[in-house]
């Protein structure tokens, strides 16, 4: 599956469901889809939010592939270089009310998945998200 739309939120509805499409005509197991529908979600719209320029927004490209037992999503950005692996790690023992605000989506993807790299490519942000299904 490859995928590229405009970093605007009503585009998200478009990647939730050609990732389902795929997830299906890859015949992978139907419980190993939230992580990658969570992630997607949340990377997609901190690029919307705050990755690109209000005027121009970026290009964003989402592709999955299966790699034997494991599923890699790669999504791919032409806003603002940034590393989201640099962030914080929130502190989840924290009240809700003491927390800082941010951080926690990032923080959600890495713990749901199996590794997540990030580079800067050809003015792209490229973030690679591998999962083990077995």
């Amino acid at each position: 599956m490859r995928l590229e739309v405009s970093g605007q939120i009503e585009c998200l509805a478009e990647l939730n469901a050609g990732l389902q499409t795929e997830w299906s005509r890859l015949e992978l197991p139907e419980e190993q889809l939230f992580p990658f529908e969570l992630s997607l979600e949340e990377i997609f719209t901190n690029v919307v939010k705050y990755g690109q320029d209000a005027a121009e927004p970026a290009r964003v490209i989402v592709t999955l592939t299966r790699d034997g037992d494991s599923v890699v999503m790669e999504i791919s950005d032409s806003g603002f270089a940034f590393d989201p692996l640099l962030a914080a790690t929130p502190d989840t023992s924290l009240d809700i009310d003491d927390r800082a605000i941010g951080g926690l989506g990032i923080h959600l993807v890495r713990e749901m998945m199996t590794r997540v790299d990030y580079e800067r490519r050809d003015g792209y942000n490229v973030l690679t998200m591998h999962k083990d299904l077995a």
